[in-house]
């Protein structure tokens, strides 16, 4: 049996053998909805070193929905990613009484090609906090913080700007809450340059600081893997559009049709299985909670220069003559490399490559003066993401904090956001992006004079609305944008609250940062200002009843037997949102459905309820086949917890009641002929006729003792994959085995190896 709940992170050394940087490892998000690896260098998701279209399996690069991987039609898939990677870089020239050159560090996010050496991130200390309300015994926490994230990662890393980073991620369980992670960033200028806490630390101020965000968004790879390649060149142009909301300060982008899969789609529409029809569904987007002001440089203190400062100047500095914040705001067309990124982002020497707003027509005067979105690459050109601030003037010893979130959704809008986004007038678009680049005909004329640009509507998946394109000469003048899938078919399991869209996981971060309300998503006047609240989160949510943890067992007839404690039933904290009212049962034959109701089970049902736990036996499984299992909890008014118990589990006959004889089979064992099970099937064998709990001794036949395995759960067999005590293979021979339980008994046998 193998339980996602019970599975720990893993460790990974992956060197950066292309650009020097030492090894590395990660801890991985998990909890909720959206599943992300988290790196000690700052690297979120994918790392920049990795071949084009690949990821690791196991480690999520902005996987929404979670536990996606599947295999098909004999390909193994790793899953709905969504991130060719992300990260952070900074810049910085330090002054002293030494004339200094500027310093930079690209910590992840497509900075594979660096500009320069001494640039690499010096990988510093993680830890994983895991304030989960139910302990894995079943028992409710009795030190669980309902003021904090379920599932907190702490990174600080080092840097060559003598900039230490501090990343405290976070992240819930709970079905209106579980689609995003937040990220709290702190920079502090230690002065330390090599992350050896013995060596000198001299820090020195610095000024013109940049602290640039960036991610390769890219929606959906199982869905592409499906349709074409999952990389740059795959996607540009591919129907996949990039956006940004100014209202939540969110860059997201998605598939304009949502990528209907052409094989299977009626299939997996009208029942459910592997989430539904739709493969490229998802519009995964970074936003900004927070961005600090108080050190933002002085008209007179930073080198900023502007393309066009006739225009740009007059309108760019607020009144405390700071830069207006992004200072970058963009949209390019592939994930910037480290040349590209300090040219354009991160090096003040030349002119600011994001220009101020001019048009207060199209943007809004609230936006006048802030860095532009690049909505004419916003079709074709949709994958890597930027978000900029500074310039920062930091002495020795302060700080400065930004928090950013990932967010996830299924699509970017409801029916009714869709036609009021395609209403073209002479106020401001909330929603800016998803444009071929072609100045419009309608009409509108920008401050400067020039015509308005067409920007291509936000799709939905409720109804199709064709959208005209108002450049005269496309040959193509009609455009269908979204689909009717969410009309026709029922919503994805994994969407299990009425948070659905990539707007509304938004405005559920801002709630979780601000502590407050969140912008209804049906008032368009509601604008979100990230300099306007505080530098760390609040983090008081509505807390919904836990789910309970599970144990699936086997019975000697080959059933499943799922069995749980009563102890979330007298669960209680601040801002819960309901009673306890009864459990619901499922099981699945994959992660993402379709997840068929077993049962719901009262409290205290004595159909289900004796010698205090609740037990159902699945009568409905075969020996070998697998299944996912989980049971939810539910209040008085219908909420539900997450899914945090979900459990895989293989049908076997349950455990001898004591020790008889044992078998082990293939004997003799050939290359290619093992068990056709989870692992490597051309080395693993198996063990039957075992009790509950024994130990299993592996002898050569000189009577070396080759391997020890421990077993200890209900199932009658045990497989053995061909390793010894020094991870080394077996070699081809004659072995001896022994059984030995903890009352004494014992048994033995041999098999062979014929490698």
């Amino acid at each position: 049996m193998c339980s996602f709940k019970k599975l720990t992170c893993l460790i990974c050394l992956l060197g950066y053998m292309n650009t020097g940087q030492a090894q590395t490892d990660y801890l991985i998000h998990k909890r909720g909805m959206l599943n992300q690896a988290v790196y000690k260098t700052g690297a979120l998701g994918r790392l920049a070193y990795q071949n084009a279209g690949t990821t690791e399996p196991g480690v999520p690069s902005f996987e929404w929905p979670a536990h996606s991987a599947l295999t098909l039609d004999g390909i193994t898939y790793t899953g709905q990613h969504n991130s060719f990677g992300g990260g952070v870089q900074i810049g910085a020239t330090p002054v002293d009484t030494i004339a200094r050159a500027r310093l930079y560090a690209y910590c992840g996010g497509g900075t594979n090609a660096l500009p320069q050496q001494n640039s690499f991130p010096i990988p510093g200390a993680e830890k994983r906090i895991e304030n989960y309300p139910v302990l894995e015994n079943g028992d409710l926490n009795p030190a669980y913080n309902p003021d904090e994230a379920e599932e907190i990662i702490v990174t600080q890393w080092a840097t060559p700007v003598g900039v230490t980073i501090k990343r405290t991620s976070r992240a819930w369980s709970f079905p209106d809450y579980d689609d995003f992670i937040i990220y709290e960033y702190e920079f502090e200028n230690t002065g330390d340059l090599d992350g050896v806490p013995s060596s000198p630390k001299n820090p020195v101020k610095l000024v013109d600081l940049i602290i640039n965000f960036s991610h390769g968004l890219t929606g959906g790879k199982f869905g592409y893997d499906r349709s074409g390649s999952w990389s740059q060149i795959g996607i540009a142009g591919k129907d996949y559009q990039a956006h940004f909301d100014q209202q939540r300060w969110l860059q997201y982008g998605l598939h304009r049709t949502g990528n209907p899969e052409k094989t299977y789609f009626i299939d997996w529409a009208s029942t459910g299985k592997y989430g539904g029809g739709l493969l490229s569904p998802q519009a995964p987007g970074f936003m900004v909670l927070y961005y600090d002001t108080l050190h933002l440089a002085h008209k007179s203190e930073t080198a900023v220069k502007f393309a066009n400062p006739l225009t740009e100047d007059p309108v760019s500095w607020d009144s405390h003559l700071h830069l207006k914040q992004p200072y970058y705001n963009g949209v390019e067309t592939a994930q910037l490399d480290g040349p590209r990124t300090k040219t354009k982002v991160l090096d003040i020497s030349g002119v600011r490559a994001n220009p101020s707003i001019t048009d207060s027509v199209t943007y809004g005067r609230d936006w006048l003066g802030r860095g532009e979105f690049n909505w004419r690459q916003s079709l074709p050109q949709a994958v890597g993401r930027n978000w900029a601030f500074g310039p920062y003037v930091l002495k020795p010893g302060e700080k400065i904090r930004i928090t950013i979130a990932e967010v996830c959704g299924y699509g970017a809008a409801r029916d009714a956001e869709t036609v009021a986004g395609m209403t073209y007038g002479r106020t401001y678009l909330h929603d800016v992006g998803g444009s071929t680049g072609n100045v419009s005909t309608d009409g509108r004329i920008g401050e400067a004079g020039t015509p308005s640009f067409a920007f291509y509507g936000v799709p939905n998946y409720w109804v199709i609305h064709p959208q005209k394109d108002l450049n005269p000469l496309t040959l193509n003048p009609t455009i269908s944008h979204g689909s009717d899938y969410l009309t026709k078919y029922s919503r994805p399991e994994y969407l299990n609250s009425d948070v659905i869209t990539v707007r509304e996981v938004a405005d559920r971060a801002i709630q979780a940062y601000t502590g407050g309300p969140s912008i209804n998503h049906d008032d368009s006047t509601q604008q979100y200002w990230p300099e306007k609240y505080s530098d760390h989160g609040k983090y008081a949510l509505p807390i919904p009843v836990p789910a309970p943890e599970i144990v699936v067992e086997n019975t000697a007839q080959g059933e499943n037997r799922i069995a749980w404690g009563p102890q979330v039933e007298s669960f209680t904290t601040l801002r819960l949102q309901g009673v306890f009212d009864h459990y619901e049962l499922y099981k699945s034959a994959h992660p993402l459905g379709h997840w068929q109701k077993l049962a719901a089970v009262a409290k205290r049902d004595l159909a289900y309820f004796a010698n205090g736990k609740y037990q159902f036996t699945d009568k409905n499984t075969r020996v070998g086949d697998k299944w996912y299992y989980s049971v939810l909890s539910v209040d008085d008014h219908g909420n539900t917890s997450g899914r945090t118990n979900l459990t895989l589990h293989e049908s076997a006959i349950g455990a001898t009641q004591s020790l008889e004889q044992v078998y082990i089979a293939p004997n003799p064992f050939l290359v290619k002929s093992g068990y056709t099970g989870a692992g490597d099937v051309n080395t693993q064998l198996r063990f039957y006729n075992l009790p509950k709990a024994c130990t299993i001794r592996i002898f050569s036949f000189s009577g070396q003792l080759v391997q020890t395995i421990e077993h200890d759960e209900n199932n009658i067999q045990h497989p053995y994959v061909q390793i010894t005590r020094n991870n080394q293979l077996i070699a081809s021979g004659v072995y001896f085995y022994s059984v030995n339980t903890p009352d004494g008994s014992r048994c033995h046998g041999t098999f062979v190896i014929i490698n």
